[in-house]
């Protein structure tokens, strides 16, 4: 199934949450300093777009964004 378009953090075909992504780390800290938004859903291969932080509902309330 071919889900992307809207990013989601949960498989819509199966109601998984683990997804696989392509990620850079930084070097320096070894955090992830960037991930490519296209995911496969672990369990079933259900392709999505992952989410950002900005697609949160919630978003604007949390950052006082008007």
């Amino acid at each position: 199934m071919d889900a992307r378009g809207i990013a989601t953090c949960v498989c819509p075909n199966c109601g998984n949450d683990i997804f696989k992504i392509l990620a850079k780390f930084d070097p320096e800290d070894y955090e992830i300093g960037l991930y490519m938004l296209d995911g496969e859903c672990s369990r079933c291969k259900t392709l999505v777009t992952v989410p950002t932080p900005i697609d949160h509902p919630d978003f604007k309330t949390k950052h006082n964004y008007e």
